[in-house]
């Protein structure tokens, strides 16, 4: 029999252990840069012009791809990779970490809040920074005009960060703009005296507020910025107004595009799917409803009936599309979920865009898979441009500094630049310039004004 000395063994102990970091080191390494790669999905740059020439920018390029792929090093080029953490490895990783951890020391912002009643009698609360008692209104300024996500609002901590990097001025990266957050009916703090809240694709409650701006600050250029159902709302209003749309470009983050597939995998995904997040985001909507139900138990216009709002109340684990059953569909005047889903998805309306429009996704975004995004349709209409990174969950993308800190990936601000950029063009700028003015002259027609409450807010 064959005997192997002890010391032997202990000898190869260290070895063994050292050899195998460096491999998992290696992998991890090799398997991050791997992963950090971002890229652009547009019309072929040989497009022919013959269908929209007013999309040629003189001097760039024929196309608003041309104008990403040169102008956006954080989205094309050498550059363009998104350098993800070790530690968060993938899509429910980096998700998890951005829903969990504790941003509130983190980007603060001073707030002024206007509510503003509308047509149908309800009331939308905007935040504004910086706020107009301490930074006037200026000629000419650059208003970038933010939708959260779902049950959200100004005070998160995505939105905070958006916020202060656009608000920096130029010296500093940033376009020294004017933010305008809308928060949807219910959502932070927002007043409910009617029996509506919103959904995923509560467009009309985008026009008021731009009604607002163009009233509150004449000459001014508007950019959206959209996050995840913010993002659907956002790019369904843009397609919606099509060669009319007065905003002068529109950044759409992890918006779930095509919401009858989001849906699907939402039910049917991976096991954080069927166990967590579908049960997360209908909780989250449930409670919304349930902060708001004494106006819909004590309003007689109410579509909702004392029997269903108890119901609602009353059960235990309940899933998206059964609240959107339940809840939504009968709210809003949907036959079910899933022509709710259907009437709603911004997919639908992405061949009518006629502003620059850029989405992002993660393919690794665990809320709606990576078989749910907009490459079709990024392949057709010049005005869209699509970006996707292979990791940053859902509304993650963090990413390591040199120094070996955290921080969220800053490209929206570049994207953002980018759209200024083409809106300086004297066409597009006469253009919207024109309908800001039409809008104003209809100002006065609409049942909209701006009630007496006022407050400064510090987000934590």
């Amino acid at each position: 029999m064959l005997s192997f000395p002890m010391h032997t063994y202990l000898d190869w102990v260290p070895f063994s252990l050292i050899s195998l970091v460096l491999v998992v080191a290696g992998w991890t390494w090799v398997n991050t840069w791997r992963r950090s790669k971002i890229s652009l999905h547009h019309v072929p740059l040989s497009y022919p012009q013959t269908a929209y020439p007013e999309v040629k920018i003189p001097g760039v390029g024929d196309h608003l791809a041309a104008l990403v792929n040169q102008k956006v090093p954080s989205l094309a080029g050498p550059e363009a990779r998104l350098h993800g953490v070790w530690w968060l490895p993938g899509g429910n990783a980096q998700t998890l970490y951005t829903s969990l951890s504790d941003f509130s020391d983190v980007d603060t912002v001073t707030y002024q809040r206007k509510l503003l009643q509308v047509a149908d009698g309800g009331v939308i609360a905007i935040d504004i920074a910086p706020p107009l008692h301490s930074h006037p209104v200026r000629d000419g300024e650059t208003i970038i005009l933010i939708a959260h996500g779902l049950t959200g609002g100004s005070h998160e901590h995505y939105v905070r960060s958006a916020v202060n990097a656009l608000r920096a001025p130029a010296e500093r990266g940033g376009l020294g703009a004017r933010a305008v957050v809308m928060n949807f009916r219910g959502c932070n703090g927002s007043p409910v005296i009617t029996p509506k809240l919103y959904h995923a694709g509560s467009s009309d409650d985008v026009r008021p507020i731009v009604l607002w701006i163009t009233h509150m600050f004449p000459q001014s250029t508007i950019f959206g910025l959209g996050f995840s159902l913010g993002a659907n709302v956002l790019t369904k209003y843009s397609g919606e107004e099509g060669e009319d749309c007065p905003l002068s470009g529109v950044v759409a983050l992890a918006n779930v595009w095509d919401w009858c597939r989001g849906s699907q995998y939402g039910l049917n995904g991976n096991l954080a799917n069927r166990f967590v997040y579908r049960y997360v985001l209908a909780d989250a909507l449930r409670s919304l409803h349930h902060l708001h139900r004494h106006i819909f138990l004590s309003s007689p216009s109410s579509p909702l009936p004392v029997d269903l709002l108890e119901k609602l109340s009353k059960m235990g684990r309940i899933t998206l599309t059964d609240f959107d059953n339940m809840i939504t569909s009968k709210l809003y005047g949907f036959k079910d979920a899933n022509d709710y889903y259907t009437r709603i998805s911004s997919v639908k309306v992405l061949d009518n865009l006629r502003i620059p429009l850029l989405g992002i996704n993660s393919k690794d975004d665990p809320i709606l898979g990576k078989d749910n995004l907009p490459y079709t349709e990024a392949s057709r209409n010049p005005w869209f441009v699509f970006a996707t990174t292979e990791v940053g969950g859902h509304m993650g993308w963090f990413e390591r500094q040199q120094d070996g800190s955290l921080k969220r990936c800053t490209f929206l601000v570049t994207v953002i630049l980018c759209d200024e950029r083409l809106s300086n063009r004297d066409s597009h700028n006469d253009i919207s310039l024109h309908l800001q003015s039409m809008i104003k002259a209809w100002y006065s027609n609409w049942a909209i004004r701006a009630l007496p409450f006022e407050r400064s807010s510090l987000n934590r």
